[in-house]
C-alpha cells in the first residue's frame, strides 16, 4: 500500500539532513555527506491522540533548527509525496518501541520529491489534504494590531478623569469664541456659530494633525494649561 510522506532535505555545503513524516505519524531522520544516502536513524513512533499533527510541529522545529545551524541550501524543497514503499502496519504494542531504521523510505523520498520551490506550510497543507486530516483554514495572516502608545503623565491623568464621567473643556476664554469639550461619549468642537460633534475617524485624524503640528512647533514658547475639568454625574443605565 502506498505511503504518503511530507518532508525536506537541507544542506550546509558539506553535509545534508533529511526529515520526513509519514501518514501514520512516524518521524524519519537521515544525515550524511553530499551525494550519499546518509545514515538513517530509527523513526520516532506516533504518540498522543493526534500523532500526525504532533509530528508536524516536530517537522517545523527541525526545519528551524537546521536552518539556524547553517543548513541554508535547499536540496529538496518541502514536498508532499506518495511513495510506493509500504510502511509496516502499526500494532498497539509497536507504539511502545521504535521500528528499525528505514533508509529505503528516505531514498525513495529523495528520488520522488519534485524540485519545484515550495514553502513548508504549503507542503504540510497538501499532506493533510492527501490523508484526509483536519487542517486549519488557510488565508492571509492578519496583521498584528499595533500596541497602544504609552501615555504621557498628563494624558494618563485626563484619561482617569474621563473614565470617572468628567467633561474636559477648553480653552476657557478664547478670543475667537471657539472651544471644545471631551467626554467618554465623544468629542465636540464649538464656536459662536454653534457646535459640531466629531465621529471617531475625525477625532483620529485631528489627533494625527495636532501631533504633527506639535512636533513642528517644539521650539515654541511653553503654553499654560488651558484644559478645564467639568465634573458631571455618571450616566445612569
Amino acid at each position: 500500500m502506498p505511503t504518503m510522506v511530507v518532508g525536506f532535505r537541507l544542506g550546509n555545503g558539506t553535509r545534508q539532513a533529511t526529515a520526513l513524516v509519514t501518514q501514520t505519524g512516524r518521524l524519519h531522520l537521515a544525515s550524511g555527506l553530499y551525494g550519499q544516502l546518509g545514515r538513517a536513524s530509527r523513526p520516532q513512533m506516533p504518540s498522543g491522540e493526534n500523532p500526525v499533527h504532533a509530528r508536524m510541529m516536530n517537522l517545523r522545529n527541525l526545519h528551524a533548527k537546521y536552518t539556524g545551524r547553517g543548513y541554508h541550501e535547499v536540496l529538496i524543497p518541502p514536498a508532499c509525496v506518495r511513495l510506493q514503499v509500504e510502511e509496516p502496519p502499526l500494532a498497539h504494542e509497536q507504539v511502545q518501541r521504535r521500528d528499525p531504521a528505514a533508509p529505503e523510505l528516505v531514498g525513495e523520498f529523495a528520488g520522488a520529491a519534485p524540485s519545484r520551490p515550495q514553502k513548508l506550510e504549503d507542503a504540510i497543507h497538501a499532506f493533510y489534504a492527501a490523508i484526509g486530516a483536519p487542517a486549519r483554514p488557510r488565508g492571509p495572516v492578519p496583521a498584528p494590531r499595533p500596541a497602544p502608545a504609552a501615555l504621557t503623565p498628563r494624558a494618563a491623568e485626563l484619561r482617569r478623569l474621563l473614565s470617572k464621567g468628567a467633561q474636559l473643556t477648553g480653552p476657557a476664554h478664547s478670543p475667537s469664541g471657539s472651544g471644545y469639550s471631551v467626554t467618554a461619549d465623544g468629542v465636540c468642537l464649538s464656536s459662536r456659530h454653534g457646535g459640531a460633534r466629531l465621529h471617531r475617524d475625525d477625532v483620529v485624524e485631528l489627533h494625527a494633525a495636532l501631533t504633527a503640528w506639535l512636533t513642528l512647533d517644539q521650539a515654541g514658547p511653553p503654553k499654560r494649561n488651558m484644559v478645564r475639568q467639568v465634573e458631571k454625574e455618571p450616566r445612569k443605565h
